[in-house]
């Protein structure tokens, strides 16, 4: 039968109480038979003094005998015991009383009266009397009905019941709290690696777990493997899409080359904007498919030694001439002594997209700051722009990603395809390096990345 969460908490609930009822019956049955005295109730108090008064009397009766104590006309005369120092003496009205263990009343002859429980019996009194020119003492003792456990649980001290239970159910809990959060864990781990792009990434539920969280782990699983394969499929047709555009745009240029040939002054305005747009498609299509190979690990890595200036030095000059041009003023921090061991193709790739794109962007002033911080190249690249919105910053490396209207540019600048910083967290990657997004006045863009030692 399959096991519903549901029956599965009621059933531990239960057990946790069971379980611990029983450690307690086991741990009662280790001790020894004890003697516990509570205050005696008024009533029975009287009734006592009432079967000593009665005993007085019946003892200044000439031929009363001490042995037939259960004839007196008092309620309660069947369970007087009448205990002596000399136990040959003592006198039980009962004969069933003797075969009880009446030793334990000792601790309690030279106490006042109370009530008094034993696994066996509970006895009240002792009241002191002299019958016949002995000294006895008085009990009123009933049989205990109760099984012996139960006396000897209830007899148990405070601090070991409260022990046991807290460490019975302390125990328990925390094993079906375990089994319980374990397939949780699991799957929120499993969610955080899909939402940061890890697509193969599988909640690790046993599959002979059939309760429902059993279930909800091979729904998620079965959910990440479509989800998987949706988004491969779809980057797959991307990059074949792109690769099969770029055949008939590379016709369409030539054709455009001799077009510009024979065209009249009218015209040429024309064959040029055909031009200037067949290359912004010849671009985009140069990203898309630099961008599949990068995702499917295609892309051949030449990993080498380089110095950070030999690397940067030539971006920087060719971003500080694009900002001049665009009147913008960029502000670049000494570079220190450093070398990285990586590609370079694709590190001055990453760095180049994310410098122009914060030139594009920027309102007036551009900061790249640049230091290192024991074995890690800190690299800060921020804009005086409009920034973006807290919810959009964990989406600027997805594919054709574009920002409305706060980071869009002017009409005098050409806008992108969005793939820019897609290609650039993809290089960086490769290189064991983090990219983070953050706004500080505009967009701020840092950049950790291992140093070469």
């Amino acid at each position: 039968m399959k096991r519903y969460l549901l029956v599965k908490v009621f059933a531990w609930f239960w057990l946790t109480i069971i379980a611990t009822m029983l450690l307690l019956l086991g741990i009662s049955m280790l001790q020894p038979d004890v003697v516990e005295t509570h205050r005696i109730s008024k009533p029975m108090l009287q009734n006592l003094k009432q079967l000593e008064q009665a005993l007085i009397r019946a003892n200044e009766r000439p031929n009363f005998e001490l042995n037939k104590v259960a004839k007196l006309r008092k309620r309660k005369a069947r369970n007087i015991y009448l205990s002596h120092r000399d136990t040959e003496k003592s006198v039980a009205a009962d004969p069933n009383i003797k075969t009880l263990n009446l030793e334990l009343l000792s601790f309690t002859e030279d106490a006042k009266p109370a009530a008094i429980f034993t696994p066996e019996y509970k006895a009240f009194g002792p009241l002191e009397l002299t019958l016949q020119g002995e000294s006895y003492r008085l009990y009123l003792i009933f049989e205990n009905h109760t099984p012996s456990a139960l006396i000897k649980l209830r007899t148990l001290p405070l601090w070991v019941k409260i022990a046991v239970v807290l460490g019975a159910s302390l125990l328990l809990c925390f094993w079906f709290t375990r089994d319980l959060l374990s397939p949780i864990k699991e799957l929120q781990k499993a969610a955080a690696k899909l939402s940061r792009g890890e697509l193969s990434s599988r909640a690790d539920i046993n599959t002979k777990r059939q309760d429902e969280l059993g279930q909800l782990g091979h729904d998620f699983n079965l959910m990440a493997d479509k989800l998987e394969s949706l988004v491969n499929n779809q980057k797959r047709l991307l990059a074949d899409i792109s690769h099969e555009l770029r055949s008939p745009l590379t016709r369409l240029q030539m054709a455009t080359g001799l077009a510009a040939g024979h065209a009249t002054a009218q015209s040429q305005s024309y064959i040029e904007r055909i031009e200037r747009e067949a290359q912004l498609v010849e671009n985009m299509l140069s990203d898309i498919l630099h961008l599949s190979k990068l995702e499917a690990d295609q892309v051949p890595i030449d990993k080498q030694i380089i110095k950070l200036n030999e690397l940067l030095d030539p971006i920087l000059e060719d971003a500080l001439f694009e900002a001049q041009q665009l009147g913008k003023n960029l502000v670049v921090t000494a570079l220190p002594e450093a070398t990285l061991y990586g590609d370079p193709m694709l590190l001055n790739r990453a760095f180049e997209n994310i410098i122009r794109n914060a030139i594009k962007y920027a309102t007036s002033r551009i900061n790249v700051d640049i230091e290192s911080d024991g074995d890690l190249l800190l690299c800060t690249i921020s804009d005086d722009g409009k920034g973006v919105s807290e919810d959009m910053l964990d989406k600027l490396c997805i594919p054709f990603f574009r920002v409305s209207s706060a980071r869009t540019p002017s009409k005098n600048q050409m806008g992108g395809f969005g793939l820019g910083l897609a290609i650039a967290q993809h290089a960086l990657k490769v290189h064991d390096a983090h990219i983070e997004f953050s706004n500080n006045i505009g967009l701020q863009v840092s950049i950790r990345i291992p140093l070469h030692r």
